[in-house]
């Protein structure tokens, strides 16, 4: 199981892919268009874990800088 980083995002960002229905992977920080924005372990298309987030979820989750 892959090491989920302390990677945090700049709320405005959030805020933007929000609205764009995008999400960020927390393993290589990947953003990725076609999310929710309650997604929830989204396989990455860049690095190919299942650690794709949708904004809003990052934001409950405490991913804000």
């Amino acid at each position: 199981m892959p090491q989920i980083k302390t990677r945090k995002f700049d709320l405005e960002q959030l805020m933007e892919a929000d609205s764009n229905e995008h999400g960020f992977c927390l393993s290589c920080g990947n953003e990725q268009s076609g999310c929710e924005p309650d997604a929830r372990k989204y396989t990455c298309e860049a690095c190919g874990e299942k650690q794709v987030y949708g904004a809003s979820e990052l934001v409950m989750m405490g991913r804000t800088k």
